[in-house]
């Protein structure tokens, strides 16, 4: 009797671990939430309803939510935004970004992206959020003082 509990209490330990972590965020009240499921095959309508800020090759959907971000950070005041860029072939790259009044902590996820980099899910964390000017005159967000390089960008 005890070998088949002690079996049992394995498996579920095995089971419960296997489980997939929802990532635990802030939002700008200071409570903890998660991000919206991701419904496959996450098209721009799709993110939009999530409630991501969609950034395709013709604007942006949902700016108000990154307004909202960069104006919680410069508050230093915490806050979460998913956002969501299309690649010219279509595919989704998302970036989960959290800042929880000191630095941002963003999850990059190319794994939907057919010419993506193969990476999957990586993890960074920076300090804050500052601008460039491209070759082009187009000006971006970005993320700055990172500890890994950075691969976030979004016009401004």
């Amino acid at each position: 009797m005890r070998k088949c509990i002690l079996t049992l209490c394995i498996w579920i330990g095995l089971l419960t671990g296997c489980n997939p972590i929802h990532q635990q965020t802030i939002d700008s009240g200071g409570v903890m939430t998660s991000f919206p499921v991701i419904i496959e095959p996450h098209n721009p309508e799709q993110a939009e309803q999530s409630g991501d800020v969609v950034v395709l090759m013709n604007g942006m959907r949902n700016g108000d939510k990154w307004r909202t971000f960069l104006k919680n950070v410069s508050k230093e005041q915490p806050s979460q935004v998913r956002v969501t860029q299309y690649t010219i072939e279509g595919g989704p790259v998302i970036h989960e970004l959290v800042y929880d009044g000191k630095v941002i902590q963003i999850t990059y996820d190319d794994s939907r992206d057919m010419y993506g980099s193969g990476q999957g899910e990586t993890t960074n964390t920076c300090k804050g959020i500052g601008t460039i000017k491209s070759e082009q005159g187009r000006t971006f967000h970005v993320l700055t003082d990172c500890e890994k390089e950075n691969i976030f960008s979004i016009p401004k």
